[in-house]
């Protein structure tokens, strides 16, 4: 699991958003990039630290197969803060660890990320996302 530690008492609802949160980072780590926007609804928008302009899905086909050809993650942990499950709608905020590596070097990087996720056929997919980069101070 890409979670050593999650809430106990967290509704099946909040589990099954959370399931989808680890898959879709299962499939970016792993290089599986059409598995990964599958989690991604068509009309998602967002904003990431890795873009000056607003993320759609077809940003992010584009940019996470540049990435993963190019980025191993040699480590990863997903860590949630909160969950609010709105119908249909689960807001969520989490943090995610990570130790990269590619040609320049290693590096750890955290990152804060507040979605909005739908209730998918057969799964959550994300419909809005927004996240920052918190440290990147490990280089070498």
């Amino acid at each position: 699991a890409l979670t050593s530690n999650k809430p106990t008492d967290w509704s099946d609802d909040q589990n099954a958003v959370w399931q989808s949160v680890e898959d879709h980072w299962d499939h970016l780590i792993n290089k599986r990039v059409d598995q990964f926007i599958e989690y991604i609804h068509p009309d998602m928008m967002g904003y990431g630290h890795e873009s000056p302009i607003p993320v759609d899905r077809p940003w992010l086909h584009k940019w996470v197969g540049f990435w993963t050809k190019t980025t191993d993650i040699a480590i990863c942990e997903l860590r949630p803060v909160d969950i609010h499950i709105h119908g249909d709608i689960a807001i969520l905020q989490y943090l995610i660890f990570t130790v990269e590596k590619n040609a320049e070097g290693g590096k750890r990087v955290i990152r804060r990320y507040t979605m909005t996720w739908q209730r998918g056929k057969d799964h959550w997919v994300v419909i809005g996302s927004h996240n920052n980069l918190m440290d990147e101070t490990l280089r070498g």
